[in-house]
């Protein structure tokens, strides 16, 4: 009987051990431009784009259409979002750094319910079947001409020092990255 209560006793001072919680001061570092929106707006379809808005005004723009209902211009946002995102990842130096657009997807969809998602979701596969649309609209917008520090400013670099003089892939094919990004929506 006593060993019963001494092992219990045991336990729950081992459990209440294990939910104790240490006081550690955990400091975020954050560089000036991370995931910066230079120019954000509200829902927009991808014809009234230009190639200067980088991916993280494209998704505050799809956010908008989401909070609005706009399932067509949040697909089309969607697709431009991602196709410049991966522009951006065959650009910038510092791999660590192409996590930037995995971020700005989870902090979109974690801010919205899941049927929300569901409909952008169903949006997507119809825009898809046919993408004959948003592939001319993705060709006329044309690749991104901005400088990606969204995406620079967010990698360990920015910290560290890049590895190349501005964050940017040297030597960088424009054209055929272009065309890399443009198979977001099964262009080519």
């Amino acid at each position: 009987m006593d060993r019963k209560i001494i092992l219990a006793a045991l336990s729950a001072l081992i459990l209440s051990a294990c939910n104790s919680t240490l006081t550690n001061n955990v400091t975020n570092y954050e560089a000036a431009g991370n995931l910066e929106s230079p120019k954000p707006a509200g829902c927009i379809s991808v014809a009234e784009l230009s190639n200067t808005q980088n991916p993280v005004d494209i998704f505050t723009r799809l956010n908008a259409c989401l909070t609005d209902n706009n399932y067509s211009n949040a697909a089309e946002l969607y697709f431009a979002g991602m196709s410049y995102g991966l522009f951006d990842t065959k650009r910038v130096s510092d791999k660590t750094a192409h996590q930037a657009i995995s971020v700005l997807r989870m902090n979109l969809f974690g801010a919205h319910s899941q049927d929300n998602i569901d409909k952008l979701q169903t949006a997507l596969t119809q825009l898809s079947s046919d993408n004959t649309a948003i592939c001319q609209s993705l060709t006329k917008l044309g690749a991104p001409s901005y400088k990606p520090t969204y995406m620079i400013q967010h990698g360990m670099g920015a910290f560290t020092g890049q590895s190349t003089k501005d964050g940017l892939v040297e030597n960088f094919d424009s054209v055929v990255a272009w065309q890399e990004a443009l198979s977001v929506a099964k262009c080519i």
